[in-house]
């Protein structure tokens, strides 16, 4: 596989991990009536969403082997885009006219820094 298509593959999970692990979070938070430490340690979702952050962290330190910082870190912003997405169809959040008009600025910032 070229540079490029690892790059593409290690910030695709970088990105989709680290939204699906702030879902996970929030539907964890949801269905937690009290909160207590051994309900937080024990719940499936915040279990879930934890280690997906730590998916999300450890495939953006090897992003930075392939891209510099001021690159790798702003590509990262796709995570914002990811969430829109899981977010309609995971909790039916509506996806306004100025949601995607702020995924299209994304998506033109990422191309713009990543030339």
């Amino acid at each position: 596989m070229s540079d490029l298509g690892i790059i593409i593959s290690i910030l695709a999970i970088t990105t989709f991990s680290g939204s699906a692990g702030a879902l996970a979070l929030k539907q964890g938070m949801n269905e937690l009536v009290d909160l207590t430490f051994v309900k937080a340690i024990t719940n499936k979702w915040l279990l879930l969403g934890s280690f997906l952050y730590i998916v999300s962290a450890a495939t953006n330190i090897v992003l930075f082997k392939y891209l510099a910082y001021s690159i790798a870190f702003p590509m990262t912003s796709l995570t914002y885009v990811w969430t829109v997405f899981i977010s309609y169809f995971t909790f039916k959040e509506k996806i306004t006219p100025l949601k995607l008009i702020s995924i299209g600025l994304i998506a033109i910032g990422v191309i713009i820094i990543s030339q």
